[in-house]
């Protein structure tokens, strides 16, 4: 981020109630997915939902994101249908790197909250920490950052977007058949 792009507050602050309920949204959905019950998790979700991990980008500090004319890449880039037969292909208990189950614990903190220009709609940065572990040494962590948009609905605050930034450049783990 250049000094230009440095905000110290929230382009559009959000009373203290709706950042305080947005927080607990996030911690209660990392542990729905935690507990991998992902019928739940995909009830969190809009059904336009655009859900992307980009590929990260390793460029010399004078050719940042914004003076590149690369396009981004995505690892991963789904919507609705395609996170459902995700969560549906879990759910079958016929994952063989899933046997036995895989233990997930997701941190989320240092969360962020700005209103957007639609009504009801949230811009959310938050950092995480997701540790999967299976049998005694198979064990890996992914850190990162996540922009959201949250909407707020009749019921609840519901995921419009994420976008999932990993730090690592090229990911050492044996596959991301996890959701962030």
């Amino acid at each position: 981020m250049g000094n230009a792009e440095l905000k110290l507050a929230p382009a559009a602050p959000v009373s203290f109630e709706q950042e305080y309920a947005i927080g607990k949204f996030l911690l209660m959905e990392a542990r729905v997915l935690d507990e991998e019950r992902y019928p739940e998790w995909l009830d969190l979700l809009t059904e336009d939902i655009r859900y992307q991990i980009p590929v990260p980008l390793t460029t010399y500090r004078r050719n940042r994101a914004s003076t590149t004319a690369l396009k981004p890449l995505f690892i991963i880039d789904d919507g609705f249908p395609g996170l459902k037969q995700r969560a549906a292909r879990e759910a079958t208990g016929l994952v063989w790197l899933n046997d036995p189950a895989t233990r997930h614990l997701r941190m989320v903190n240092n969360i962020e909250v700005e209103a957007t220009d639609t009504p009801n709609e949230f811009f959310v940065r938050s950092k995480f920490l997701l540790y999967r572990g299976r049998r005694d040494k198979d064990i890996v962590s992914h850190a990162g950052w996540r922009e959201d948009i949250l909407r707020q609905t009749s019921q609840g605050f519901r995921v419009a977007r994420r976008v999932v930034h990993l730090l690592e450049r090229v990911v050492m783990d044996k596959n991301l058949n996890m959701f962030f």
